[in-house]
């Protein structure tokens, strides 16, 4: 399986931009679902993260429906700090998170700001896909063009990386 990049049809003018990537893990689905979704494997492989603070839930398991985790953000990206919540949840299947900004102040953004949502597909032969699809919000204030975060190409190397956790081969 080719390992390139999805590039959205959607130009970089609009609202909301679409980011997907996705890799064949050698591990049954269920053991790639349950690694992705426990809040204390998320820094070990996610390039954009740079700490992690589960609000609701347990950070060594997989989280359940309503369980929040506080996301901050390399500081290089000068992103404010993401207060996700999980809103859909098929164990083995489907993952989404909901997030929002946390202000100055220490208070989340009214409105949400991106969507993720982690699937795993069962390949058949002991293999799975597993696919990032993530989606942003982009304020009316960003100038037009792709953020550093909208770049297939910057997440790419942290599914490497989830990958080599999951198959047990990181360095």
């Amino acid at each position: 399986m080719t390992s390139d990049l999805y590039v959205s049809p959607i130009p970089y003018n609009l609202n909301i931009r679409f980011i997907e990537n996705r890799i064949v893990v050698e591990r049954p689905a269920q053991v790639v679902y349950d690694w992705v979704t426990t809040w204390a494997n998320l820094p070990k492989w996610l390039p954009m993260a740079s700490g992690t603070e589960v609000r609701r839930g347990n950070e060594g398991v997989p989280a359940e429906l309503g369980d929040v985790l506080l996301e901050n953000i390399v500081p290089e990206l000068n992103e404010k700090p993401k207060l996700y919540t999980v809103v859909a949840r098929v164990p083995g299947k489907l993952w989404t998170v909901v997030g929002r900004d946390v202000l100055d102040n220490g208070v989340p953004a009214p409105a949400m700001h991106a969507i993720a949502t982690f699937t795993t597909f069962d390949l058949g032969d002991g293999t799975t896909l597993f696919c990032r699809l993530f989606e942003r919000l982009v304020p009316d204030t960003e100038p037009a063009g792709p953020h550093p975060i909208e770049d297939p190409a910057r997440i790419q190397p942290g599914l490497e990386l989830l990958k080599a956790h999951i198959e047990g081969t990181v360095e």
